[in-house]
This record gives C-alpha cells, structure tokens and sequence, in this order.
C-alpha cells in the first residue's frame, strides 16, 4: 500500500489482525511485523556526564572520522546518528582503528552503501536513485531494463527482473539499482564499480557471462 498512513490494528475473532490506514480500504492480514527502526542504546552510559553531544533519539553526534565532540571519544555502529547496519559498522570499526591506531585517516563514505531487502522477488541498491541523481545533479542518464531471465524463459515462468543504472552526463555511474533474483549476489560486485567510479563504457567495454543474470549490467542500453 503506497501514500498510507498507519491508523490502528484490531484483532478479529477469526485471529485475523484487521489493519487500518488512510487512503485505503482496511486490510486482513496473518501477522503484521513493526520495523520502524531502531533507537540508540546509549542510556546509562554517562555520556552526558563526559559531555558527548547527543541526538533526541539518544544517538551519539559524531564526524566523518567517528569523532564525538569530546576528543578522545568515538563511536561507530548504530549509536551513532547514521546508517543501523551490521557491514556498516563493520566498516566503521576498520575505518577507526585505521585512522586511530594506525594514524592512517580514513572516513567511510555513507553515500555508497549497498543495500538490500530480501523479499520475493529480493530488491537491492547502491548510490543515487534517480530522483536523488536528478536533485543533486541536474542532468542525468538512465539505462533500464526489464526482461525475463534466461533461466525462466526456458522453464516456461513469467518472473522478470528489472535493472537500472544512473549516470550523471559525463556517464560515470552513481547508482545501480535492481529487483529480481539473486539482485544481492550481483550487487555487491556492482557496488565496487560504483564505489570505484567508473562509468557506463567501462561496464560496455567488459564481456558478459552468458546466459546469466547479471550479464544484463553490461548489455543495458
């Protein structure tokens, strides 16, 4: 459900949970699962009493080196004020002990995070959507496609998989993002080509594995 407010849940006699929203008629469903996020588990720490800045949610303020406004703190993860994932944090924490302990300064750049979501069919990104492209940029150039894999043409299914890659207007890639099976496998090497810079012809100028799925990504046109 697209545009919906969230109004209130009511269980029915049937053991169904009866959903309510705006701009929609109610929906019966088995289980509804509360993904609004998490909050920070920064209470009891003495945080304020060492004077570390702080959000409203709790969540720790720091900079692009994890550096709390307290000079000899820092943090990393999601007590922090940005993205609440576990490679995230992974990242975080090398990228710290990098630029700490290895007086190697090193920032993790949050603005080139894959992601996915692991439904049916899974969903996955990394970089600028188009939207955010066509905000911050201007001018951008989109190559889609939407096709069947090769794999379901042959068994007869009519599952498709769509796959989009955002370029600004000199072609540098700055966004891949695509649905579709195994879309997280594929993307986690496509997000090194992001991360890397490079651009649409590189992506032409490579040879596809053919059949596969992710050979799409240098056919895209």
């Amino acid at each position: 459900r697209f545009n919906a407010e969230f109004r209130g849940i009511e269980k029915l006699e049937s053991g169904a949970l009866k959903v309510s929203m705006t701009n929609h008629e109610p929906l019966e469903v088995d289980a509804v699962m509360f993904a609004t996020g998490r909050v920070p588990n920064t209470e009891g720490l003495g945080l304020e009493t060492a004077g570390v800045e702080m959000g409203d949610k709790g969540e720790i303020k720091v900079d692009r080196f994890s550096k709390t406004n307290v000079e000899h703190i820092y943090a990393v993860g999601d007590v922090t004020d940005r993205v609440q994932l576990t490679p995230v944090a992974i990242r975080e924490g090398q990228a710290f002990a990098e630029t700490v302990f290895g007086n190697k300064p090193c920032a993790v750049d949050h603005s080139c995070i894959p992601a996915a979501v692991f439904s049916h069919p899974p969903l996955c990104g990394v970089g600028l959507t188009e939207k955010e492209a066509r905000q911050k940029l201007g001018g951008v150039k989109i190559y889609q496609s939407d096709f069947r894999p090769m794999k379901h043409v042959l068994a007869h299914r009519d599952e498709r998989a769509l796959y989009k890659m955002v370029c600004d207007e000199a072609d540098k890639i700055v966004g891949i993002h695509m649905i579709g099976p195994d879309a997280p496998e594929i993307m986690q090497a496509a997000a090194v080509a992001v991360k890397a810079g490079l651009s649409k012809a590189d992506f032409d100028a490579t040879c596809a594995i053919h059949p596969t799925m992710a050979e799409e990504l240098v056919l895209l046109r």
